[in-house]
């Protein structure tokens, strides 16, 4: 038995979901199931019944979860006496792009920061965040996101990036339309149809701008969203389609079809070239370089 399960239970308790519990705790629902029904095994007994109005604790479970609860607010008044205090914490700020979620990174990113008390992080998660120009502007002190590689490799660039995942790039398209049966799709072939993007200005939209006047055509209708939950949830109902990675297909439900000639494009760690040596920056880029290596 740990800490970390008597946290699950009560958080099932208070959801009365392990669907929503394990959306809360960055956990997949199947991982947190596995984790109640092992400590099930161990204590003997049931903790939760299912019913009409969600999960309900057991008479067993409600003792365990009044138990575990006095527990867990030691453990925290004991957290709060031994870690460092609030001056002593160094803050970063990091951006995350969608990427990082479907490439299945995010979980091994919260369990770098969960188990380094001494960084204060704040995650920046908007799709319409422009993630190069904030760390030039020193609005985020790194970021795990898609970068303008023209931009980042140029002499001039203030920032320092590092490839982490490449990806071929596909058009993504609901599984009803016609667009998402084909084999392979070539640029030009999109011209019609209605394009699905990030705002104005955003890497995303400058990116796809630069796509389409590269191929000497003009994008139809577009849409634009700081939500890639959005953007994604019109993908699938069909009302337009978007250009994105092969890694979003499974993890948004869409269809991918890959781009003709095939291109690709990668999801880096990126932060300002004087923050380079920074202790705290250097270990999370080495950690997060060997992890996907190991992909």
């Amino acid at each position: 038995m740990t800490i970390r399960q008597l946290v699950y239970i009560t958080e099932i308790a208070k959801e009365k979901s392990i669907s929503q519990a394990a959306e809360r705790l960055f956990l997949s629902q199947p991982a947190l199931s596995l984790q109640i029904h092992a400590l099930e095994e161990e204590l003997g007994y049931t903790l939760f019944d299912r019913t009409s109005k969600g999960l309900q604790l057991t008479e067993a479970g409600k003792h365990f979860c009044a138990e575990a609860q006095q527990l867990l607010d030691h453990w925290e008044n004991f957290r709060r006496q031994v870690l460092p205090t609030e001056k002593q914490r160094r803050r970063l700020r990091v951006g995350l792009g969608a990427r990082v979620y479907s490439n299945l990174l995010f979980p091994a990113v919260a369990a770098y920061f969960e188990k380094r008390p001494q960084l204060e992080v704040t995650f920046l998660t908007e799709a319409g965040m422009d993630a190069y120009s904030a760390l030039r502007e020193g609005k985020l002190d790194l970021a795990l996101d898609r970068m303008p590689e023209s931009e980042i490799q140029g002499p001039d660039s203030a920032c320092s990036a590092w490839e982490l995942i490449r990806e071929q790039q596909c058009v993504l398209a609901g599984s009803q339309d016609p667009l998402g049966k084909r084999e392979s799709l070539r640029f030009p072939e999109l011209e019609k149809h209605p394009i699905l993007t990030g705002l104005a200005g955003s890497v995303e939209d400058r990116l796809l701008q630069e796509e389409f006047r590269s191929h000497g055509i003009a994008p139809g209708r577009i849409f634009r969203s700081d939500s890639i939950d959005t953007l994604m949830r019109m993908v699938r109902s069909g009302s337009g389609i978007a250009i994105g990675p092969r890694s979003f297909a499974s993890y948004y439900g869409v269809t991918a079809v890959p781009l003709d000639p095939p291109q690709q494009d990668s999801l880096y760690f990126a932060c300002r070239k004087k923050d380079v040596r920074k202790p705290e920056i250097r270990a999370f880029r080495e950690y997060l370089l060997d992890l996907c290596n190991k992909l």
